[in-house]
């Protein structure tokens, strides 16, 4: 059959525009060095549309985790597993430390420094930063997502109450499918933006304090692999043991996905 022109320009111009919105997803590459030992780790983030920030297509993983920090605190996993057993304040500094080897600008500073080196915190040392931490997210640098940047990306532009699925055994590691234990990355079906395991796998933990004017109980989402269904579900913000937690604490389904602002 013979495409006219008008068809063959339509066409053109779909693919430029599906090529178009799938420009702004970037991809990283870190480099360091461990204990004399090069390492190397690559990450997407994938630009989530009609705002202006990007979000990690998947958990941190412990290969990111340690080519940052030079470290995997997991309890039981490594390489493409999520990383776990992560505070609040690990990941802040995990935020900062990223940004300053890619050469963005940090987001979070205490004390006026955005070094964590200067903040006198060891991570996984069940301590708190001494300060109080400053965001600013105009910096082009690595951050936790805030609840309503995590549920809009969650969401993938669907209308499920899980995230790609209202069938959480689809799109998710939970405690029917897991055999309690942790899964490694994108092993499910992304939802509708093409992110992994933002239903199940490990909690992530977002910016939010859960009650504004509290310095404790910061916000977690998603659930994990030893959650109920409805620990998992998009809009799940518990007030109980569900999803609030002390910055200081770490648990072993505890991890973290960024996000970046982006233009």
């Amino acid at each position: 059959m013979k495409l006219s022109r008008i068809s063959v320009l339509s066409s053109v111009i779909l693919i430029f525009f599906i090529l178009a919105a799938f420009s702004e997803d970037e991809s990283f590459l870190v480099n360091s060095v461990v204990e004399e030992e090069e390492i190397s780790a690559s990450f997407e983030m994938v630009k989530i549309p009609g705002t202006n920030y990007s979000i990690g297509k998947t958990e941190v993983t412990c290969e990111l985790y340690e080519a940052v920090m030079g470290e995997n605190p997991s309890a039981f996993a490594e390489g493409n597993f999520p990383v776990e057993t992560v505070n609040w304040y690990d990941c802040i500094v995990f935020c900062n430390k990223l940004s300053l080897l890619l050469g963005k600008t940090p987001v979070y500073s205490v004390n006026g420094s955005l070094n964590p080196d200067d903040w006198n915190y060891s991570p996984h040392s069940g301590n708190s930063i001494l300060g109080e931490v400053v965001q600013d997210v105009k910096s082009d640098g690595f951050r936790l997502p805030t609840v309503d940047e995590w549920e809009a990306a969650a969401n993938g532009g669907q209308s499920f109450s899980y995230s790609g699925s209202n069938n959480l055994s689809e799109i998710g590691w939970f405690k029917d499918n897991s055999d309690y234990k942790l899964h490694e990355v994108s092993l499910k079906t992304p939802n509708g933006y093409g992110l992994y395991d933002m239903s199940g796998n490990v909690w992530e933990w977002c910016w939010n304090r859960f009650i504004e004017d509290s310095n404790h109980y910061r916000v977690r989402k998603g659930g994990s692999f030893s959650s109920s269904k409805d620990l998992c579900e998009i809009k799940f913000t518990g007030y109980h043991y569900g999803s609030r937690y002390q910055p200081c604490y770490s648990y072993y389904n505890f991890g973290f996905r960024i996000a970046r602002s982006v233009r």
